[in-house]
């Protein structure tokens, strides 16, 4: 029979679970991306209408050729960020620091601020991905010399609801969700294993 040591030293040596959130830091590019594919939407139409065909054909590229510069360029504004399941008393921690609002449906259901929750952990359990490397966002206060840096902060004002949420369900799903529902597969497992 395995031990506890045994058993609680390969927990703490098992790999992080995480979630991935794909954000877009430009959402302009965005704007930019579906005017220029309504231009050449037109342009392709007035090209079947248009018995001169290279210059219809003509247009049709050039906004071809815009609209395949501006994906590129957009491929630099989505941040990958990775958030990692926190340690169990950190996240009562967190839980405990933001109460849930009355009025608020969600917060009652779950007994906290789930978005206040999100915003606590982020610089705690979660990292922009570049590549192979996992990189800190910066979170610095005010020195003499330097103002203060906040990037989760900055983050958090410049993405959409929709991209805040994603990030408010990928770090309760690690924390609560995920943890919640292994528990109990493994329970209703064991009960209805034969004898």
């Amino acid at each position: 029979m395995v031990s506890f040591d045994d058993r609680l030293a390969a927990a703490k040596a098992a790999p992080k679970t995480f979630r991935d959130v794909d954000v877009l830091l430009d959402a302009g590019l965005a704007d930019k991306r579906a005017a220029l594919q309504s231009a050449l939407d037109a342009a392709k139409v007035a090209a079947k209408n248009d018995q001169r065909l290279t210059a219809a054909d003509d247009e049709s590229a050039a906004i071809q050729v815009q609209l395949d510069e501006l994906v590129a360029e957009s491929a630099d504004s989505i941040i990958t960020l990775r958030f990692f399941r926190l340690a169990g008393d950190q996240w009562a921690d967190i839980m405990s620091h933001c109460p849930a609002r009355v009025g608020a449906p969600m917060d009652e259901f779950y007994g906290y601020n789930m978005q206040a929750a999100a915003k606590i952990a982020a610089p705690i359990n979660g990292v922009r991905v570049e590549g192979d490397s996992l990189i800190p966002l910066r979170v610095e206060p005010a020195t003499d010399s330097a103002p203060a840096v906040n990037q989760w902060a900055d983050l958090f004002e410049t993405i959409s609801g929709a991209e805040a949420a994603r990030i408010e369900s990928a770090i309760w799903e690690l924390n609560v969700y995920e943890p919640d529902s292994k528990m109990g597969s493994l329970k209703k497992a064991l009960a209805t294993r034969p004898a």
